[in-house]
């Protein structure tokens, strides 16, 4: 199988193609990148310029005919920072669509830390008892994670970027100290905020990804290899104290001196030193003495996160909902707002079957099923805000909180899936389905209909439906639960939750319950 991955970036966008027979690490068959600079004008004014989605636009299509050309079967494109924070990113993502042929869904900060240091552990095969600090510097943010037990511990996102620290502070060629002094307090004041998160957990060893820490570790290994003091020759690697000698004479060069002087094309050069400044900051801030760079990032992330959820499974099992690396993130978030995770898993556990019974009804893929199984863990935790109404508290805290292993859509269409849980059927003016495109509506109308079914089904919270199965007829669809014992508030709530699936599929639902012991083998046992 043939994949390709698009990272739309506030500097750059980045092409990479692989090949994957699941039974080996993927290969990497070709790649590319472009400066496009959608982050500048975002930086500004908060909105994508003309200029700057034409150039993106141009360039998507000439990625989109690579990626094709080499064979590719699925394109997946994300964007970070330029684009989520842009006010008109929605026009931008419409004319990718229409004009390019390429679907982009947003990353939030959060989850593209989480990718990131998905990528740099599989190309550094981190030991699980390593501890992995992975800093990425791009033109709009900058994301921080450590690994601990080949799982991220800390995930942050700032909102300090190459492109956009530029654009705040560096007024001059070269940049004059009281701009460079201004720029480092601001940004010791954001960095020390968060620092307390990573001390806490520590690290034994800092990777550094993307294109401004490849520049300044290539840097630093040119002049080593000058002075025949390399180490690590296939292993770019930038101590503190490189750095330092770095900014200091790179601080005082202008422009074209540091396209010679670096080696850089025009678009890195002119950004370096802000970008510089700020992996400075990064390191004395979080005692980190060397840092060995990476040249897998965000891109290589998204394969692998794409890859993982290919594995589809039909369980209530903790351990292996546990296992499944996109729905960790939901499980985390249940367990803070102290939901009742027993519940959460027969619902999902349910919710996944009655999706495979029912696909010839809805049609929908596995991305969809994953994104009903993360409604399904998440469909009650606003209880922890209140009892009452507490749909509408759950998808409120979906909404608003870092989930990870989601884009900023799916976390969107989630959120009005648990909102539609109960009580309410979806309409126009409700907020969460009014923020869905047409397409998301009709999908969030189908998971909703099969969250409810499932919902009703472990009312009482007592796991007495071990398996189901169902039978699809001209005017109504039977599901046949194999339970532990009877009981009459399945079936009424059955029939209550059930108007939403006729009005999506135009059919009645009845339910036959067989009986069996409670410690009975299960129909269609846990794989």
């Amino acid at each position: 199988m043939t994949i390709a991955a698009l990272d739309i970036g506030s500097n750059s966008i980045h092409l990479v193609v692989v090949q994957t027979d699941h039974e080996k690490p993927f290969r990497v068959i070709a790649s590319a990148k472009e400066a496009v600079r959608l982050g500048r004008s975002a930086a500004r004014d908060e909105r994508l310029s003309a200029a700057a989605m034409e150039r993106a636009i141009e360039c998507l299509r000439r990625f989109r005919r690579m990626a094709q050309s080499h064979g590719a079967k699925q394109l997946i494109a994300v964007a970070t920072s330029a684009v989520r924070e842009a006010a008109n990113r929605d026009e931008f993502i419409a004319r990718a669509a229409e004009e390019a042929g390429v679907h982009i869904e947003t990353l939030s900060g959060i989850e593209e830390a989480r990718l990131i240091a998905l990528a740099v552990s599989a190309r550094h095969k981190q030991t699980s008892r390593q501890r992995a600090l992975v800093i990425d510097i791009g033109g709009g943010s900058t994301e921080l994670a450590v690994m601990k037990n080949g799982e991220p511990a800390v995930l942050i996102s700032f909102k300090l970027g190459a492109v956009r620290m530029t654009e705040q502070f560096v007024k001059s060629d070269p940049a004059g100290e009281k701009q460079l002094r201004r720029m480092r307090s601001e940004l010791r004041e954001t960095i020390s905020r968060r620092a307390p998160e990573i001390e806490a957990v520590g690290f034994d060893a800092c990777y550094g990804t993307s294109g401004t820490i490849n520049s300044l570790s290539a840097l630093s290994l040119r002049r080593r290899l000058a002075t025949g003091g390399a180490r690590r020759r296939f292993e770019p690697s930038l101590t503190l104290d490189e750095l330092r000698a770095i900014n200091e004479e790179l601080a005082d060069l202008p422009l074209n001196e540091r396209i010679r002087s670096a080696q850089l094309n025009r678009q890195r050069a002119e950004i370096i030193v802000a970008g510089g400044q700020l992996l400075e900051v990064l390191m004395e801030t979080l005692n980190v003495n060397e840092l060995v760079s990476c040249d897998w990032a965000l891109r290589e992330g998204v394969v692998i996160a794409y890859l993982a959820r290919r594995i589809e499974t039909v369980t209530a099992s903790p351990a292996r909902l546990e296992r499944d690396p996109s729905l960790r993130g939901a499980l985390q978030l249940a367990r803070h707002y102290q939901t009742d995770l027993k519940h959460a898993h027969r619902v999902a556990y349910l919710a996944q079957q009655l999706f495979d019974e029912l696909l010839p009804l809805h049609s929908l893929g596995g991305e969809h099923r994953r994104l009903l199984t993360g409604a399904a863990l998440l469909h009650d935790i606003g209880y922890f805000v209140s009892h009452s109404g507490h749909h509408k508290h759950s998808a409120y805290l979906i909404q608003n909180s870092e989930l990870t292993g989601f884009t900023t859509q799916e976390i969107d269409l989630i959120a009005a899936v648990a909102f539609y849980h109960r009580d309410n059927l979806p309409k126009a003016k409700h907020e969460y389905f009014a923020a869905l495109g047409a397409e998301d509506r009709e999908t969030a109308r189908k998971l909703a209909a099969l969250l409810r079914l499932a919902d009703a089904l472990d009312r009482d919270h007592e796991g007495r439906v071990r398996s189901l199965r169902c039978e699809i007829g001209q005017d109504e669809v039977s599901i046949i639960a194999l339970c532990s014992r009877e009981t009459e508030t399945m079936l009424w709530r059955l029939e209550e939750r059930a108007d939403l699936f006729t009005e999506v599929f135009g059919r009645r639902v009845e339910l036959a319950a067989t009986f069996v012991q409670a410690d009975a083998e299960e129909v269609g046992k846990e794989k």
